[in-house]
């Protein structure tokens, strides 16, 4: 193996500073529908007076502020990175989520610091925070397929980049060319503003802006049913763009909340 790098941190840097640019300047649907999101999450469910551990509140700020970070970072094209932001957003709503009324579990999660023993209860009681909270919303939702979504895009986020696993990096190799004495392959970092992976990229932060405002909202004490409305207005919205954006997809998968 023949390492040859030609971009230094600056290239970088600007590289993906232009790619954000160009985006931001220019009509983009998809950034338009993260942004609805983001909206959403602050001014509809972040907001007002809700009873639940302050903590949990601290969470669920955290988890709209790491989704903020996740869009940004797409933005800038490395799409890889976006899922370690995304998985760690998901995971702090559902943090907050199991603890949201149960001041015992807080403090479990206050004190995880505190010694070895409390280390290893806090990891007990929270290993699974995503499935159990996965699995009490689709109880409450009267709907099990809500729980196989949330794991579903728990354990994509984990495939996708969150771990380095083989999709997480083989995907973004480019083909090899033949340089004579070596086989050159590219690993590319930054994607182009508008190409495949820069879109997909926007998509996997539409999804996962409904999965937040879905266990955020069912963490809610007090929720209107226009709040509720705007939930599934956004969903809509969702689907609308991955069927005039990702026509082939939309026909052979559907989308990830379908």
């Amino acid at each position: 193996m023949l390492f040859k790098p030609e971009q230094g941190f600056r290239d970088y840097i600007e590289i993906g500073q232009a790619n954000l640019a160009a985006t931001m300047s220019e009509p983009c649907p998809l950034l338009s529908g993260v942004e609805r999101y983001c909206a959403f999450l602050q001014k509809d469910l972040l907001t007002g007076e809700q009873e639940f551990t302050p903590t949990a509140a601290f969470l669920f700020m955290n988890s709209y502020m790491l989704y903020q970070s996740s869009i940004a970072t797409a933005l800038t094209g490395h799409a890889a990175a976006i899922y370690p932001l995304l998985r760690t957003a998901l995971e702090s709503a559902c943090y907050g989520y199991v603890m949201r009324t149960d001041t015992a579990v807080e403090r479990l999660w206050l004190h995880r610091h505190d010694s070895d023993a409390a280390t290893k209860a806090a990891r007990k009681a929270f290993t699974s925070a995503v499935n159990d909270a996965a699995d009490a919303i689709g109880i409450a939702n009267s709907h099990p397929g809500t729980a196989a979504i949330i794991k579903q895009a728990y354990q994509q986020s984990i495939d996708w980049g969150a771990h380095p696993n083989p999709r997480s990096i083989l995907k973004h190799m480019q083909e090899p060319k033949d340089i004579g004495p070596h086989i050159q392959v590219d690993l590319t970092g930054l994607h182009n503003a508008g190409s495949l992976e820069y879109q997909r990229s926007l998509l996997a932060c539409l999804d996962f802006g409904m999965l937040l405002g879905i266990v955020i909202i069912h963490s809610l004490t007090t929720v209107s049913a226009e709040t509720v409305q705007k939930l599934q207005d956004l969903n809509d919205m969702k689907e609308a763009l991955l069927e005039s954006e990702f026509p082939e997809t939309y026909a052979a998968m559907g989308s990830l909340v379908r």
